[in-house]
């Protein structure tokens, strides 16, 4: 199954080469351009810089001092309820904020807020305004968005041709999950030819910019034989990068895998340590199906064992 990315970005505005000490000098010094970078190196840095309390005072630092940037990164926070209590409307009111001052991200943002689950049609049409807002300023997760828009069908009439226009554009501006999706669009021929080669060039650039769900596509290409020969080994291999970089799916196709001893010997055991954390996830589909395979090896393991 190629899946289709759904994420919500950070974005690094920090320079590669720039260290945290840097930034944090910068910060103490009332760089404010340095605030917003300083806080998502504490969320999303190597594993020494994470630090939940010190990006919500830098990322609170920047809101008080009016930089648009903190201001979304803030409200990605409280829509998402990671490390403060959710709140979709303090998340609102920050992008709003964000918006009045002309930061194309936060109009992409705003969008998201019409488009939520309890969103009425004229919800949904305003998103698609927000949308285009952002994407006609350049923001590529607003292309994301109305490429998405015209691909369900939501807030603007289905348009294939449309939705694979907005994906290129956003993919060109190097849009992981872009990048994903336009070769989801390949490997389904949605609005475009049937390639499976194409689509796993894509899931490997994807890939190359840290996204998990790629990883998980180009495994599944290599399991099904779609883009490339048959191998269970680069499959194993690359369902194992995917979980890793989070993707629990990935998980529960590893138990598959090693239940069947696909790329790797046999092993129930192994398999239902898998399906057991596949299941931790939220999504209801993924946790159901991976605790019944749970339930199954467990009820089997069960009776292979010797009678004491």
């Amino acid at each position: 199954m190629i899946v289709l990315a759904f994420a919500l970005a950070l974005t690094v505005a920090a320079p590669a080469n720039e260290t945290t000490a840097d930034l944090v000098r910068r910060a103490r010094a009332g760089d404010v351009s340095a605030y917003d970078p300083l806080a998502l190196r504490y969320l999303d840095g190597p594993a020494e810089d994470v630090d939940m309390d010190k990006a919500l005072h830098w990322l609170r630092a920047g809101v008080a001092a009016g930089d648009a940037a903190s201001m979304v990164d803030l409200g990605d926070l409280y829509l998402d309820g990671d490390g403060v209590d959710e709140s979709p409307a303090e998340a609102t009111k920050l992008y709003q904020a964000a918006a009045a001052k002309g930061y194309a991200r936060a109009y992409d943002r705003v969008g998201l807020i019409y488009s939520d689950d309890d969103a009425t049609d004229e919800d949904l049409a305003e998103s698609v305004r927000w949308f285009r807002r952002a994407a006609a300023a350049g923001d590529r997760e607003g292309m994301y968005d109305l490429a998405k828009a015209y691909q369900i069908g939501k807030g603007v009439p289905q348009d294939a041709a449309q939705a694979v226009a907005w994906m290129r554009k956003s993919a060109d501006a190097k849009f992981a999950d872009a990048i994903n999706d336009l070769g989801a669009y390949y490997t389904k021929g949605f609005g475009v030819p049937l390639d499976h080669a194409r689509a796993l060039k894509l899931y490997m650039a994807a890939a190359d910019l840290g996204s998990a769900t790629a990883m998980s596509n180009i495994a599944v290409a290599y399991h099904d034989g779609k883009g490339a020969p048959v191998d269970y080994g680069q499959a194993l291999d690359w369902y194992k990068k995917a979980a890793n970089a989070g993707d629990s799916d990935a998980y529960y196709r590893l138990g598959q895998m090693y239940e069947l001893g696909q790329g790797a010997p046999k092993s129930k055991a192994t398999a239902l340590a898998l399906y057991r954390k596949a299941a931790e996830d939220p999504d209801a589909d993924l946790q159901q199906d991976a605790q019944d395979a749970a339930d199954r090896l467990e009820d089997e393991l069960s009776s292979a064992s010797p009678v004491v």
